[in-house]
């Protein structure tokens, strides 16, 4: 096995290997050296760039509104009270659908019963239901959901010929002819056609709490068949019912 003879340099400027001699390498041109020394220089910018980057940190809130929960609508809701319950007791119920309105219970005579001239009053109240919202309530005229015959006019008649009026803030106790002829509570509806009588302002309902309902507003109806009423109305019959319409606020 041969080894190999060692690079030696000659006198006359040549390397030698092995045996071999070849020409010392010739100087690179200056073009490829400053080549070379620009990617270097490249390559330290992209490095030195690197090295100004800076720390990043991130922060999250979400809307909260109130305790754990996020934004959320308010609720609403009002109630209606016609003191239907065990011996004319108070009965807040809600009652959105006409098929379930609540009845108006009519004194000192029976709505059933009315001659021309009479004039008869019930009680009624709204509030708001526990959490809700305020509100403003309005109402608009009645309406008369009975399908009648054709034949059948006098029933017809007697509604549009009754008459109603409508005050709030008059309490069960005192819904009689004193509040309608003093200036007791609030008028919305004096004397109108029930085709036609809708509240000249709005009753504005207090917000309720948490676990309890809004105080409640006190309103009276006083509906009369007015006199001179003519002798055909006699045996007739008429159901107005009045739709109350709420407004958050």
């Amino acid at each position: 096995m041969s080894t190999a003879t060692p690079l030696t340099t000659t006198t006359a400027g040549t390397y030698r290997w092995d045996g071999a001699s070849a020409a010392a390498p010739a100087p690179r041109p200056r073009r490829g050296r400053l080549r070379a020394l620009l990617a270097g220089g490249l390559v330290l910018g992209v490095g030195s760039a690197a090295t100004l980057a800076a720390w990043t940190d991130s922060e999250w809130v979400y809307g909260a509104g109130s305790g754990d929960g996020g934004v959320a609508a308010s609720y609403f809701e009002v109630e209606q009270n016609v003191w239907d319950g065990l011996s004319g007791a108070a009965n807040f119920v809600d009652r959105e659908e006409q098929e379930l309105a609540g009845g108006l219970s009519f004194s000192p005579l029976q709505a059933t019963s009315l001659s021309p001239g009479d004039v008869v009053y019930a009680p009624m109240q709204l509030r708001t239901a526990a959490r809700s919202a305020g509100a403003s309530v309005t109402v608009g005229p009645a309406v008369d959901p009975v399908v009648r015959a054709a034949a059948v006019t006098a029933e017809g008649d007697l509604f549009a010929a009754l008459r109603y009026s409508l005050r709030a803030g008059v309490a069960k106790a005192d819904c009689g002819a004193a509040a309608f002829t003093s200036a007791a509570g609030t008028p919305l509806v004096t004397s109108s056609a029930l085709t036609s009588g809708s509240s000249a302002g709005a009753v504005e309902l207090a917000p309720a709490t948490e676990t309890a309902p809004g105080d409640p507003v006190d309103l009276c109806f006083a509906i009369t068949l007015p006199g001179g009423s003519s002798e055909s109305l006699m045996g007739a019959s008429a159901t107005p019912v009045w739709s109350f319409t709420s407004q958050s606020r």
